[in-house]
């Protein structure tokens, strides 16, 4: 009978042993889980922050290609308008000429 109970005793300890074990073992699991939600909680954050300043600069590029545009078309229109003066003033001279010319050829005709 004291074979018994000093087995009982003896299952019981490792019983005891085992649970000890295993409730540390879901301690460490849950910790690890707290560490792996606070990192990828960690991480969203800071995918966030970066989209949201990606979002930022493809704005600016955005506006800055814009402000460009501009620029390049008052340069275009103000080079359309110095050619429109260009072609008013080939136009013109050449009316002058042709007058010229006429009036040389009158004015022999008319010796």
């Amino acid at each position: 009978m004291a074979d018994i109970e000093t087995r009982v005793t003896t299952l019981e300890q490792q019983v005891n042993s085992v649970l000890t074990k295993l409730d540390m073992f879901i301690a460490e699991s849950r910790e690890a889980r707290q560490r792996q939600d606070a990192e990828i909680r960690e991480l969203r954050h800071r995918q966030d922050a970066a989209q949201v300043k990606h979002d930022e600069d493809i704005r600016e590029m955005r506006q800055d290609m814009k402000d460009m545009q501009a620029r390049i078309d008052a340069k275009f229109d103000s080079m359309d308008s110095k050619i429109d003066g260009m072609g008013k003033h080939v136009r013109n001279m050449s009316i002058v000429t042709i007058i010229g010319i006429a009036a040389m050829v009158v004015a022999v005709f008319l010796k």
